[in-house]
């Protein structure tokens, strides 16, 4: 029967033929082009919003890392200065050494100068200067100096000695190695 279509609408109807196939065939791959995108939609609505919730968890979590960090270099110079306060609290009061003097000079005996300093060991050879009534106010003073448990050596020049009354004086002290006194 397809012998007696004439050519030209034989032509026509071939391409009326594959116009419509190609148009089917375009539909069909629309719906499952479509029906594919309803599927996955839900898919990629999810994976999104997990992901804007991990983002928002790493950002929470990086600002608490970036604050614990501060916290650790915070920590870390609070030991420091807490180890400084302790090691300064068991160091030697230069208050304690003032009042010491201060008890063993007697009334014979007028310091006017203390020169205190700190080395390695504790407290440096303290200087002591003042005046003295007399010979044996100072050689008293000097022994009530090595008479405490707190002091080492005592240092008085034979110089000092020269006069009788009114005796200016210089005197070097040396203390026991202590962790408080």
């Amino acid at each position: 029967m397809i012998n007696l279509i004439p050519t030209s609408a034989k032509r026509k109807l071939l391409l009326e033929y594959w116009s419509r196939v190609i148009s089917v065939w375009f539909l069909l791959w629309a719906t499952a082009l479509i029906a594919s995108a309803c599927i996955l939609l839900p898919a990629y609505v999810l994976i999104g919003g997990k992901i804007t919730a991990y983002e928002a968890s790493s950002v929470a979590a990086s600002e608490k890392v970036s604050g614990y960090e501060n916290i650790s270099s915070e920590l870390a110079t609070a030991n420091t200065q807490a180890k400084k306060i302790i090691d300064e609290a068991k160091l030697v009061k230069f208050s304690n050494l003032l009042t010491l003097f201060s008890e063993l000079q007697g009334s014979e005996v007028h310091i006017n100068k203390i020169q205190l300093g700190r080395a390695k060991a504790g407290v440096a050879p303290v200087i002591m200067g003042g005046m003295a009534d007399s010979r044996q106010s100072l050689a008293s003073f000097r022994d009530r100096l090595l008479a405490d448990s707190t002091i080492e050596s005592v240092d008085l020049p034979i110089s000092n000695l020269a006069q009788d009354k009114n005796i200016a004086f210089s005197i070097t002290v040396v203390l026991r190695k202590q962790e408080n006194i």
